[in-house]
C-alpha cells in the first residue's frame, strides 16, 4: 500500500517561498470561469507549478476520470500561455535546477 507524501509537497512549497517570498502564489486560479487551480504560480517566469499526489491509496490523480481532468486543466493552461511543471514525491527536488534554468532563459533573452 502505498502512503501518502505531504512531506515532500511541503518542502517543494517551502524551497518555492524562500526562493520567490510573496511573488509565489498559491492555489492560483488560472482561468476565470473555471475551477481549475493550480498547486503554485511564479509571475515572473509566468509557470505554474503541480505537485502529483499519484502516491496516495486513493488518488484522484490516477483514476480515469481524474486524470483525464488533468489532462483538460493542464492542456487549457498551456492554451492561455502559462508553462506548466508538474512534480512528484520522486521528482520534487528537480524543480529548483528546473526553474533556475527558467531564470537563465529570460536573462539570455528567451520568453517565457
Amino acid at each position: 500500500m502505498f502512503r501518502s507524501r505531504t512531506r515532500e509537497k511541503f518542502l517543494l512549497g517551502a524551497m518555492l517561498r524562500a526562493r520567490y517570498g510573496k511573488e509565489l502564489r498559491a492555489e492560483f486560479r488560472f482561468c476565470p470561469g473555471r475551477r481549475f487551480r493550480a498547486d503554485w504560480y511564479i509571475p515572473s517566469l509566468n509557470v505554474l507549478i503541480e505537485y502529483e499526489g499519484i502516491f496516495a491509496a486513493k488518488s484522484r490523480h490516477t483514476s480515469l476520470a481524474g486524470y483525464s481532468a488533468d489532462c483538460e486543466k493542464y492542456n487549457l493552461a498551456t492554451v492561455l500561455g502559462f508553462r506548466v511543471l508538474r512534480y512528484t514525491a520522486q521528482n520534487y527536488a528537480q524543480a529548483q535546477a528546473d526553474l533556475l534554468e527558467l531564470e537563465q532563459d529570460l536573462k539570455l533573452g528567451g520568453s517565457v
